[in-house]
């Protein structure tokens, strides 16, 4: 049986954790049995947030099923759970749980298709318990216990046969009907984290995956080493730590590695999980050995091509922390060798030679899911360099600015930013980007009261990005961070003489933003040498 998401979702359940492992074995290679683990139900009769545990969507129908681990009781019609010390804990009807969320799901789907007829169904799984229990509100053909949970291929058939015998409820699906189902039923259940906040939006919005990494995902689970290419805001760092998260368990324990120190502190405040560890290779042993592993179960590497080193220390390093190494441990690194190499290390692409060796699957992420198409053209033209493709839609138009005032370099800085604020931008969703530090750039000929409003960003204020106020930062720390606009400034004009390495630094501020996009060009080169004004 296939499975959606190719691992399962972080729901803090064991039991759902065991159901996952054991309808995946179900009907082994027949990829018409498609089962959605959590999926979530935008619309429900008397619930504003609802989800039901696991939904198999197959030739004779679609079929919704409530997971109970440990021991439940039912008194009087009140259903608990019950713990290790007899403690009761009042909990839903699971029957009536999986029923209505079947009932909601079927009515949004025959909405959208209505001359596809399918039988539904319901049914509850108690994988820890043996039922023995008799009642007409609910047939023992629903029901699967301990026992019945040993073969659950086996009950499968039984629940099927016994909701395709009610009346009306014979039609079978094809094929294409299925694919069509699925098709429609997968995007409102892949909803993850995104890696920071959308300015102006709720804090908890979810964002969907693009075409490309619910392809990867999809890959990942036949596959223990993988090597993922892409631009910049194709995802990488998304979907690492969604990836991370998915792979993290009580007997699975992950590092998810970086070049960054920056990057590093920001993904220790989006995956907040307990058998996941957040490193940098030059704090990777350390970190190690404060976690109390003695080798890391699965190793996930993001910005990659910051690693790939001249003389191979980072890969050595890396393989001496992972069972089995490089060689036979399971890995996914995630890099961008053609367009964001040489910031941080001289790059050598040999290394990327012996990651192949390896017998890696290969996979391009190719879907622009950061910047918008303004900005994707815009680097595409100023430097022919790939951004991805789609990008999330129409923007605002990129603006190309030279200072021209020889005596303040700062002058179209601070009229922009006058103009942002007094157009209802908020501070925190601007960040300014320079090759210079804070105190070499040319923010010090800002006046002091628009200076005093901008803070420079480092190790702990990272944590909490984006910051109420405007933030600064060298391009090079910035590297793997976004924000919805970015002011890009002290970097001559672009020329057809600007070198490769050149072009890498102008690529990576460029990139950072996902709305708006100004660079404000230093015609005099990228260091300020003439008196700083008040």
């Amino acid at each position: 049986m296939r499975m959606i998401p190719s691992h399962p979702y972080n729901t803090n359940s064991r039991a759902e954790g065991r159901v996952f492992d054991k309808l995946q074995e179900a009907f082994h290679g027949d990829k018409s049995y498609i089962a959605f683990h959590s999926l979530n139900l935008s619309e429900h009769e008397y619930k504003r947030v609802a989800e039901a545990d696991f939904v198999v969507l197959c030739k004779y129908g679609l079929f919704v099923f409530e997971v109970k681990g440990g021991r439940v009781s039912c008194k009087d019609g009140e259903w608990a759970s019950v713990d290790k010390n007899d403690q009761r804990h009042a909990i839903q009807d699971p029957f009536e749980q999986a029923k209505s969320a079947m009932f909601a799901l079927s009515k949004r789907i025959e909405r959208k298709f209505p001359n596809i007829t399918f039988a539904t169904g319901f049914g509850v799984i108690f994988p820890n318990v043996s039922w023995t229990v008799r009642s007409p509100e609910w047939a023992p053909e629903t029901v699967c216990d301990e026992s019945r949970f040993r073969n659950i291929e086996s009950w499968l058939k039984n629940f099927f046969r016994y909701w395709q015998q009610k009346p009306h409820n014979n039609k079978r699906l094809t094929d294409e009907q299925i694919r069509e189902l699925k098709e429609f039923i997968r995007p409102d259940f892949e909803l993850v984290e995104p890696l920071n906040y959308r300015v102006d939006r709720l804090s908890n919005q979810a964002v969907k995956l693009t075409k490309d990494q619910y392809r990867y995902l999809d890959i990942v689970s036949a596959n223990k080493r993988v090597l993922c290419s892409g631009g910049a805001g194709t995802g990488k760092t998304f979907l690492a730590a969604e990836l991370a998260r998915r792979l993290a368990s009580a007997d699975n324990r992950v590092v998810l590695v970086c070049k960054s120190s920056w990057l590093r502190y920001y993904l220790q405040r989006e995956i907040v999980n307990e058998f996941v560890v957040i490193s940098t290779i030059d704090s990777l042993e350390i970190d190690r050995k404060r976690a109390g592993i003695e080798k890391y179960d699965v190793l996930l590497v993001d910005e990659g091509q910051d690693l790939f080193d001249v003389k191979f220390n980072a890969v050595d390093r890396l393989a001496r922390n992972l069972k089995g190494g490089l060689e036979k441990g399971e890995w996914y690194i995630f890099y961008d060798l053609e367009n964001q190499a040489g910031l941080f290390v001289d790059t050598n692409p040999d290394v990327l030679k012996l990651l192949e060796s390896y017998s890696p699957a290969k996979i391009p992420l190719k879907t622009n899911c950061r910047n918008t198409l303004e900005i994707i053209n815009a680097v595409k033209d100023r430097l022919s360099m790939d951004m991805g493709s789609e990008g999330t839609g129409n923007g605002p138009d990129v603006e190309f600015l030279e200072e021209d005032n020889p005596d303040n370099p700062a002058s179209q800085l601070a009229r922009k930013l006058d103009d942002l604020l007094k157009k209802g931008i908020s501070a925190s969703s601007i960040t300014i980007l320079s090759p210079l530090s804070f105190d070499e750039s040319s923010l010090q000929y800002l006046p002091n009261k628009l200076r005093n409003e901008i803070s420079e960003l480092d190790d702990y204020s990272i944590r909490n990005f984006p910051i109420p106020t405007i933030s600064f930062s060298e391009i090079r720390n910035f590297k793997g961070l976004e924000n919805e606009v970015i002011l890009v400034i002290d970097l001559p004009k672009i020329v057809d003489e600007t070198s490769d390495m050149d072009k890498v630094l102008y690529y990576t501020a460029m990139t950072r933003a996902r709305s708006l996009l100004i660079c404000i060009w230093n015609g005099r080169g990228s260091y300020i040498d003439t008196e700083i004004a008040d």
